[in-house]
C-alpha cells in the first residue's frame, strides 16, 4: 500500500475513540517514571523487565503485519541500523530510570523530552536536513527551559550533597534524551529497510539483551524482591511499552503526523502530574516556567 493509498483511506475527521487511544497511549507512557520508582530492582534491569514483557505483544504484532503484508523480509542493510537502535534504546531506559534516583521524575522526564531537539541537531549534522528559523528558535527556547531546570540547584546556598545528586540526576536524564534521539535517527534509517513489526521486536529484543548484560556488569538486583516490584516491572512492559506504544501507533493510522506533537509532551505533562499526585514532587516556579519552555519548544519543532 502507498502513501497516496493511505491518504485515500483515512478518514477526513478521526473518530472519538481514535482520540481517546491517543491519550489513553500518551498517559501509559507517561506513567513510566512512576512504576520504575516502584521497581525494586536496578535501572538496567527494570529496562530488561521492560522490553521482556513487551516482547510477546511486539511478537503478536509483527505476525500480524506479515499476515496483511506481502513483504515479510528484512533487507540485509536493515540489520546495522535495527542494532544501533536497541542498544540506543538501551542506554536510554538505563540512563532514564537511573536517573530517577537522584532527581526528581519531573525533571528526568520533562529533560527527556529534550529528544526531539536532538533529533534535529542530528538529522542536520547526519543527514544534512535544513534548520530553519523556526527550529533554531526553538533550540535556544529548548536550552533555555534546561537551565531553568537544573539552576535552582547552583543557587547560592544549595551546593549540598543533595543538589549535587539532583544535578547529577538531570545529566543523567540528559544524556537519556541524547540516546533516545540516537535511537529514532536509527528507527528512521531502518524504517526504510524493513516492516515497522519486525523493527520493534527484533530491536527490543537486542535492548533487553543490552540491559540485562549492563545490569551484570554493574552487580545490580535484576530478580524483583517483592509482588510489588513485580507489578511495577510488568506495568512497565505491558502498560507502557506494549498497550502504550500500540495505542499511539493505531490512533496516528488516522490522525497521521499532525498528532506527533501532542504524543511528544502529553506523556511528559502526565509525568509531572503523577509524580506531584503521588509523591507529592511539586516543582518550584523556575523549574515549571522551563518545563512549559521546553514543551513549547517541542511543539515548535514539531510543526518546523
Amino acid at each position: 500500500m502507498t502513501t497516496s493509498d493511505l491518504a485515500l483511506t483515512r478518514p477526513t475527521v478521526p473518530s472519538p475513540a481514535m482520540f481517546l487511544a491517543l491519550l489513553t497511549g500518551a498517559t501509559c507512557i507517561g506513567f513510566s517514571g512512576v512504576f520504575v520508582r516502584f521497581a525494586d530492582v536496578g535501572p538496567a534491569a527494570a529496562g530488561f523487565w521492560r522490553m521482556i514483557f513487551a516482547l510477546p505483544v511486539l511478537a503478536a504484532w509483527m505476525a500480524l503485519e506479515r499476515r496483511r503484508s506481502v513483504a515479510g523480509t528484512v533487507r540485509s542493510a536493515a540489520w546495522g541500523p535495527i542494532a544501533l537502535a536497541g542498544l540506543a534504546f538501551a542506554v536510554d531506559v538505563t540512563l532514564y530510570n537511573a536517573s530517577l534516583g537522584f532527581t526528581s521524575i519531573a525533571n528526568a522526564s520533562l529533560l527527556g523530552n529534550l529528544s526531539p531537539v536532538v533529533v534535529v541537531i542530528g538529522g542536520w549534522l547526519l543527514l544534512g536536513e535544513t534548520i530553519t528559523r523556526r527550529i533554531l528558535g526553538a533550540l535556544l527556547l529548548a536550552i533555555g527551559g534546561a537551565v531553568l531546570l537544573v539552576l535552582p540547584k547552583f543557587a547560592a546556598g544549595s551546593a549540598t550533597p543533595a543538589s549535587a545528586a539532583g544535578t547529577f540526576g538531570d545529566t543523567l536524564a540528559i544524556g537519556a534524551a541524547v540516546a533516545y534521539a540516537g535511537y529514532i535517527l536509527a528507527i528512521r534509517r531502518a524504517r526504510d529497510l524493513a516492516d515497522a513489526g519486525r523493527i520493534g521486536l527484533v530491536s527490543s529484543a537486542l535492548c533487553a539483551v543490552f540491559c540485562l548484560a549492563t545490569a551484570l556488569v554493574l552487580g545490580e538486583t535484576i530478580v524483583p524482591q517483592s509482588l510489588q516490584g513485580w507489578l511495577a516491572v510488568a506495568a512497565l512492559g505491558l502498560v507502557s511499552h506494549a498497550l502504550g506504544q500500540g495505542l499511539i501507533t493505531l490512533s496516528l493510522g488516522q490522525y497521521g503526523a499532525g498528532a506527533a506533537s501532542l504524543v511528544m509532551v502529553y506523556p511528559a505533562l502526565v509525568s509531572v502530574l503523577a509524580a506531584w499526585a503521588i509523591f507529592a514532587e511539586q516543582p518550584s516556579p523556575a523549574q515549571a516556567f522551563g518545563g512549559v519552555a521546553i514543551l513549547a519548544a517541542v511543539l515548535l519543532v514539531r510543526r518546523g
